[in-house]
């Protein structure tokens, strides 16, 4: 197994070989600082990937070529938006504050809105080969308001994904294809017919591809439950929220 300043130095050198002209100007912990085109503000969080490379020791070179493959798309010149790639993510405090521990300006150049005490909305470019937040540049070069934004990104998250539903019992899980488990909550399906639970819906999302179900009456689940959010917290990747949140008057919100 590779510590983390072994796996950082052996993606770094991926990296360089990947792309013409870049060269690495600092690397810590699992931080890679780069310099391209006469700036060093690029900065890769490795976060993730290592955890993933924890989890599947075996898969290193399949998870290293799609981190590579999105890291590649930093020095991309963008291509013009195209709106039907929209889509929605759902982050918590902790993604912001760690964002803004990096990048001081982030809040003034980043699009996103307040969902609850605990979770935020951004906004995304799906492309094929990467997922591209929004910035207040783009948004303006759109020539569109947040709040046709947010219509737009749950449209196209509707339009988008196919959500199969899996348990019994009171005990569900939603399927959605990895990367947008969490934005469900965003779509109008929360009701009894669709979950049959004991009490009003409550859910947890410990982690962008899981999203679990369950009564606010049906204490075994819900203990349950937060067996499974503490477990993926605290070994799991793309980490979202260690809450549970409650549906009422029309959305989540903490329990």
């Amino acid at each position: 197994m590779l510590t983390e300043s072994e796996f950082v130095e052996k993606f770094a050198q991926r990296l360089v070989q990947k792309i013409d002209g870049l060269k690495i100007h600092s690397t810590n912990h699992l931080e890679i600082r780069t310099e391209f085109q006469g700036s060093n503000e690029y900065k890769h969080f490795l976060d993730n990937c290592y955890s993933e490379y924890l989890r599947y020791p075996d898969e290193i070179e399949e998870i290293f070529e799609r981190y590579l493959n999105v890291g590649k798309s930093f020095y991309e010149i963008r291509k013009e938006i195209n709106l039907k790639n929209i889509l929605p993510v759902i982050k918590d405090g902790r993604f912001i504050q760690n964002l803004i521990d990096f990048d001081n300006n982030f809040e003034e150049n980043n699009v996103f809105e307040k969902y609850n005490d605990e979770l935020y909305i951004f906004y995304v470019e799906d492309t094929e080969t990467n997922i591209n937040y929004l910035t207040k540049e783009d948004i303006k070069n759109l020539n569109i308001d947040s709040y046709g934004l947010k219509e737009i990104a749950i449209e196209n998250l509707s339009n988008s994904v196919e959500i199969e539903k899996h348990g019994e019992d009171g005990y569900y899980m939603l399927v959605a294809g990895g990367n947008y488990e969490t934005s469900l909550i965003l779509l109008d399906i929360w009701n009894k017919e669709n979950f049959e639970v004991d009490g009003e819906i409550v859910i947890g999302i410990p982690a962008r591809d899981l999203l679990l179900i369950t009564g606010k009456n049906d204490f075994e689940n819900l203990s349950r439950m937060k067996f499974t959010i503490n477990e993926i917290n605290n070994e799991g990747d793309h980490l979202v929220s260690t809450q549970l949140f409650e549906y009422k008057n029309g959305k989540f919100e903490c329990l």
